[in-house]
């Protein structure tokens, strides 16, 4: 049949919904700063939206891949705040 179905799971990326509004909001529950509370994760480093739009591509060009999702977090759920 040839169709391929891949997925991307990404979590804590600036965008119309997770703006800076919501960000303020969420550290300051969480008592950490915007910055922090963006590079919450185990490799300590703010995912963007580039980071997910690789990751896509890499999905995209990878034709022989089907039925995989990618997670791009940065390791945000092991390391999140609780």
């Amino acid at each position: 049949m040839g169709i391929r179905s891949n997925g991307i799971n990404a979590d804590r990326i600036k965008s119309g919904i997770l703006n800076q509004r919501m960000i303020e909001r969420r550290a300051k529950a969480r008592k950490v700063s915007p910055l922090e509370y963006m590079q919450g994760n185990l490799l300590s480093k703010e995912v963007t939206a580039s980071d997910v739009a690789r990751a896509f591509l890499h999905l995209a060009l990878s034709k022989k891949t089907t039925g995989a999702v990618l997670t791009v977090d940065g390791g945000n759920i092991a390391a999140s705040m609780r």
